[in-house]
């Protein structure tokens, strides 16, 4: 059982930064060259992407829980050991990048209403600013999840 549990944890965790990566390292880099990034199709990804973050931070989240409950280094309310500090630190970035996630989906929800109300020929900058804030949040989520990584590594050594 506390196999298939890391392994979904993994696969979740493979698939939200993978996402995270892909979308910042391949497909707005494309977009930006096009100029595609104030477009309706541009908006649309975003928003098919937010079902595969939220789908992966609650899977993260879920089988986050579970390994934690199985591990016979946890004590519950108990951070004093080097190990109990390091899952900590993972709790804390994990809830920054939820953060992050939740403030994204407003900006795409955002994104939509200006594009349904505004007439297209003056959306343009309103979109780009919005991309703007997506890109910061996106770049905070990523170097948040490469740093969770290395904690958990350590905490596997530990």
């Amino acid at each position: 059982m506390i196999w298939a549990t890391r392994s979904i944890h993994a696969f979740s965790i493979v698939v939200w930064l993978g996402g995270l990566l892909y979308m910042g390292g391949i497909l707005y880099p494309v977009f930006r060259h096009e100029r595609m990034t104030v477009t309706p199709l541009y908006v649309q990804i975003e928003r098919r992407f937010m079902g595969f973050v939220w789908m992966s931070v609650w899977t993260t989240a879920i089988t986050g829980i579970l390994l934690m409950l199985f591990s016979p280094k946890f004590q519950f309310g108990s951070y004093q050991a080097p190990w109990e500090i390091l899952l900590l630190l993972k709790q804390i970035i994990f809830v920054a990048m939820v953060i992050a996630a939740i403030s994204t989906g407003k900006i795409v929800r955002k994104m939509e209403s200006i594009l349904a109300i505004v007439p297209a020929s003056s959306t343009e900058n309103q979109i780009s600013v919005q991309h703007d804030r997506i890109l910061v949040r996106r770049r905070l989520t990523i170097t948040f999840g490469l740093v969770a990584l290395l904690i958990s590594t350590r905490m596997v050594m530990s």
